[in-house]
């Protein structure tokens, strides 16, 4: 649906009607359910209290969570051949999800009302800031904030460069099969954190 409108106001400027073909329906429905839902939103930005690095790989996804700089939880998956195949917006937008997910039972536990997202993807931190994507990324889009909706927390995401996101970077690099490693200079500076991490792996979905 957001594709169609902003063709029709290229072609005919924003003060105008338009006709939405079929592919606008879903879009359509899922915004009259969240009419329905009518659920409350915070408006009062919660600073965040905790932070979840993610990046991916054409092989698989990686992510950490994080209070203050001190390591909660790690963890990682493979995508399965579809997924390899998507760009790599798309597997970076799904790494968030995938990020979230995996630590869902940990922010509910802890508590967790505002989070801190962070990712070395430009794009996928200014689509989901702004709810905007292109045709072939607000499936992705709308996946994180439905994730989001349903953990009930705020979130803040922002811009993480490459060369800042090796823990995230080296676990999307894992693979399930055969032997692998983290780098010894981050599992050196995992170890010397004063916490105990957990590791957690996921199957293809």
């Amino acid at each position: 649906m957001d594709h169609q409108k902003a063709q029709a106001a290229r072609l005919r400027e924003w003060n105008t009607t338009m006709i939405i073909n079929k592919t606008a329906i879903p879009d359509i429905n899922w915004w009259i359910a969240k009419f329905r839902a009518n659920i409350p939103a915070q408006l009062i930005q919660i600073p965040p209290q905790n932070t979840v690095t993610t990046d991916a790989a054409p092989s698989g996804w990686g992510s950490t969570l994080e209070k203050e700089q001190e390591m909660i939880a790690m963890a990682h998956g493979t995508w399965n051949g579809r997924q390899a195949k998507l760009s790599s917006n798309n597997r970076e937008i799904k790494a968030i999800t995938q990020g979230l997910r995996s630590f869902a039972k940990t922010l509910k536990n802890l508590r967790i009302q505002s989070l801190a997202i962070r990712s070395d993807n430009s794009t996928a931190v200014l689509d989901i800031r702004k709810w905007r994507a292109s045709t072939s990324l607000i499936k992705e889009i709308k996946q994180v904030h439905q994730t989001i909706e349903k953990l009930g927390i705020q979130i803040q995401i922002t811009h993480l460069p490459g060369v800042k996101n090796e823990i995230a970077d080296a676990l999307s690099r894992l693979s399930r099969a055969g032997d692998y490693k983290l780098k010894e200079e981050i599992f050196s500076t995992v170890h010397l954190l004063t916490c105990q991490c957990c590791m957690m792996a996921f199957p293809r979905d």
